[in-house]
């Protein structure tokens, strides 16, 4: 009788480890995700045209159209844990006409971002126009609505939610709460799960989790500060380049490229 009743101890707590080392695969914290963000640019930069100010703007843009491919892919990659998301631009060599639009700042050239969940601490970095631009502010408010729609991504059932980041600027978002980190690329986050997917129209891209790999990872913010950077605020990164380019592109074409290099 001692044998039968060891046998099923020992039967049950064979299940029931597996079955919290299968819950701890199911709902993992740690890892890297791989992205493909594609910009659709011929309809980034008619927008473009479309806010310009001048018929001579108008014009400029749609040279620049017509000569820019229609979508560039750029890959990315994010790591997360409990308490932090690291976003980074994997640099690749693009076509000749690609760069020049990178170089011009119609599209980034290259964001990476970090936020802490548990502070709200935001940090990014890009190059506009050939500046290296380091930003440290706090996080985004994004305000999320959730619906009842869903689809699949990276292997991962997610859920449809829409939100307003920035005032104004819409945003779709497709989150997984089977990675319950409340994150997301570039400066995205907000939602009870991780984000695989996001769409922003006006911005003319989307991106998409390709590859879930669950790992333990190190995060650090140090790794995307140089020694010689010197952050500012969104306001001042705003203000300063404004001083430069507002004018001449004028405040709505201004206020669009803005928008794509904070999200």
């Amino acid at each position: 009788m001692r044998t039968i009743k060891n046998i099923i101890t020992l039967f049950l707590v064979l299940f029931f480890g597996k079955t919290v080392v299968g819950q701890y695969a199911y709902f993992p914290d740690r890892g890297t995700i791989t992205f493909e963000k594609t910009v659709f640019l011929k309809n980034l930069i008619k927008r473009y045209g479309a806010y310009s100010k001048d018929e001579e703007n108008r014009n400029a843009f749609k040279g620049l159209g017509e000569a820019a491919p229609e979508n560039q892919v750029l890959r990315k990659t994010l790591k997360f844990s409990p308490d932090e998301v690291m976003y980074e631009h994997i640099a690749e060599d693009y076509p000749e006409v690609t760069q020049g639009l990178m170089q011009m700042g119609i599209f980034e050239s290259g964001i990476s971002s970090y936020q802490n969940l548990k502070t709200k601490e935001f940090k990014s970095t890009f190059e506009l126009g050939g500046e290296r631009i380091v930003i440290a502010d706090s996080m985004l408010k994004i305000k999320w609505k959730i619906t009842n729609e869903y689809r699949e991504i990276a292997g991962y059932q997610c859920r449809r939610a829409n939100g307003l980041v920035l005032d104004s600027i819409y945003a779709v978002a497709f989150y997984t709460d089977q990675i319950p980190v409340s994150g997301g690329p570039s400066a995205f986050n907000g939602l009870p799960g991780m984000i695989l997917g996001l769409a922003v129209p006006e911005l003319h891209y989307n991106m998409f989790a390709t590859k879930v790999e669950l790992s333990p990872v190190t995060i650090s913010s140090a790794n995307l500060l140089k020694k010689k950077d010197k952050p500012l605020n969104r306001k001042q990164v705003y203000d300063k380049l404004n001083a430069v380019v507002g004018g001449y592109l004028g405040v709505k074409v201004y206020n669009l490229v803005m928008g794509c290099y904070y999200l």
